[in-house]
């Protein structure tokens, strides 16, 4: 009598590539051990990308934070926009925009340049350059309209 092996099936994965599943045709000790041990690297794999999430929201977190204590005296824009930390931010692509905005709807800032870089689009009107509440309100909008602001709260 020949002895039933666990088949192997491919599942879509969260993570690039994909992730191995066991599907035991007999429940052998082996098959059992087999799949206990593909359903932990599966829950391993699973909680990667909020472990990556949490790590991004920390190193925006800690730019933000030395970009605001070393520019807080500064007038200039330029020299504002062109401070290391906040160039590190706008470095960081999309994913710095949901914690850009939460920022900016509760503390406010010199966001726009890293806004306007990153996303390539522009929502403050012509008329309302130069007025910090107007651009805040311009962008506060535009993420809602992108369903950015769900992001930041849920």
């Amino acid at each position: 009598m020949s002895t039933k092996h666990p088949t192997l099936v491919r599942v879509p994965s969260i993570v690039a590539g994909t992730l191995l599943s066991v599907v035991p045709l007999a429940a052998s000790s082996h098959a059992i051990q087999l799949e206990n041990q593909v359903a932990d690297v599966r829950a391993y794999l699973e909680s990667a990308p909020s472990n990556k999430r949490n790590r991004r929201r920390q190193r925006f977190l800690a730019l933000a934070n030395k970009w605001r204590e070393d520019t807080k005296w500064l007038s200039s824009t330029n020299e504002i926009a062109m401070h290391p930390a906040y160039q590190a931010i706008i470095g960081m692509g999309q994913e710095a925009i949901p914690m850009i905005i939460e920022d900016l709807r509760k503390n406010s800032g010199h966001w726009y340049w890293a806004l306007k870089a990153i996303a390539q689009e522009d929502p403050v009107h012509r008329s309302e350059r130069g007025s910090i509440n107007c651009m805040k309100q311009a962008w506060l909008r535009w993420a809602e309209q992108k369903g950015i602001l769900n992001d930041v709260v849920g």
